[in-house]
């Protein structure tokens, strides 16, 4: 989750090296979807500009910072085997949901317990903070965020429980090759499962531009997995989760992401959203050199924004903006033709306001449609 925090000595060193840098006078450079750039322009305003007012976004306040905050389709939908409880059935428990008419999740001080249909107590609510179906009869019950305490149950159709040993995920019987589309002289790659059927999205295209396993531990997220594919198609990157009963889950990847400071509050997210990614490089680019020129403000308590483009491709840029016009570019990774560089640039000072109400009234769309 996003923390608030005050701004630590670290960041606010970053923003007085803002101080010590003169703006240079950089050559138009051209945008891609993973590499950004500030383009020079003459047309910014001058003179003095009245800035419209802006805040922290309060949706940054209880953000998941997990990279696979974007799924986008999953053969084993658990929400069709929960049924929201509206009338308690036992007056002393507080009920949240019923799996497959089978057992009651009940909350008490913030862990979750079982009941079954009669009221029984069948998991006492004490340890775990989080139970959810993750195949036919297959619980996972932890911790919310720890990997330290997962226990896999099974019940029955009585809601007996009973203890579930995890298969490990056959990677071997999965099988990564050529797909041919209706363009005879175009070529996919597809992901083909145990059964012979071949893993899809959210709009069954089951063809991709690449495809490749992928290390667990290389994706920032808190949900299990057990086998991942990165797949890409149009610039667009999925992440295919594999799990050990021979289901999938496919996730859109985080493409870049975003640090506000607005006065004492901090807060970061990701963008999990091609058509937003697509929205921001295109708001970016528009941005034009603004022809006044002034000395960086010395403030290290200074709002600013920060924005990492390219996640998890070959080229990731970094780009930090302040209110008081001066933007920092920093180019992290970078391959091919593509400039490694890090400069200065003077933007108009609206540039600021326009990127934290984007991030306030867009971006913020994407966490309200995940939950």
């Amino acid at each position: 989750m996003a923390r608030l925090k005050k701004i630590t000595a670290v960041t606010a060193a970053a923003l007085m090296a803002f101080s010590f840098t003169a703006c240079d006078e950089d050559e138009k450079q051209d945008q891609t979807s993973s590499s950004v750039s500030i383009k020079n322009s003459s047309g910014a305003a001058k003179g003095k500009v009245v800035l419209k007012e802006y805040e922290f976004p309060a949706f940054l306040s209880d953000v998941p910072m997990d990279e696979l905050s974007k799924p986008v389709y999953t053969s084993f939908p658990a929400e069709d085997h929960y049924e929201e409880v509206i009338e308690q059935p036992f007056e002393e428990y507080k009920c949240e949901k019923l799996i497959d008419g089978v057992l009651y999740v009940y909350s008490d001080g913030g862990y979750c317990g079982l009941l079954d249909t009669e009221g029984n107590e069948v998991l006492k609510a004490s340890l775990y903070t989080d139970i959810r179906l993750i195949s036919n009869n297959v619980l996972e019950l932890s911790y919310v965020g720890s990997d330290d305490t997962i226990a896999y149950m099974s019940f029955s159709s009585d809601g007996d429980l009973s203890v579930f040993t995890l298969p490990e995920t056959d990677t071997s019987k999965y099988m990564i090759s050529d797909a041919y589309s209706d363009d005879p002289e175009k070529v996919y790659k597809a992901l083909y499962l145990p059964d012979g059927s071949a893993a899809v999205t959210a709009d069954q295209d089951m063809f991709f531009d690449s495809i490749e396993w992928i290390s667990t531990d290389d994706i920032k997220t808190d949900k299990s997995l057990y086998a991942s594919v990165k797949a890409v198609r149009d610039d667009m990157t999925y992440i295919i989760s594999l799990d050990p009963f021979g289901g999938y889950t496919v996730y859109e990847r985080a493409y870049a992401k975003v640090n506000l400071k607005i006065g004492d509050v901090y807060g970061e997210c990701y963008i999990n959203s091609y058509d937003d990614y697509s929205e921001l490089t295109k708001m970016l680019d528009s941005f034009g050199r603004a022809s006044a020129v002034s000395t960086p403000s010395k403030d290290a308590t200074l709002d600013f924004i920060q924005l990492t483009t390219g996640l998890n491709s070959d080229t990731c840029t970094q780009i930090t903006v302040s209110p008081d016009g001066f933007c920092f570019t920093d180019t992290l990774t970078a391959v091919g033709d593509e400039p490694v560089n890090k400069y200065f640039s003077y933007l108009d000072k609206e540039d600021f306001v326009d990127l934290v109400l984007w991030v306030d009234q867009v971006l913020s769309q994407e966490y309200v449609t995940a939950e």
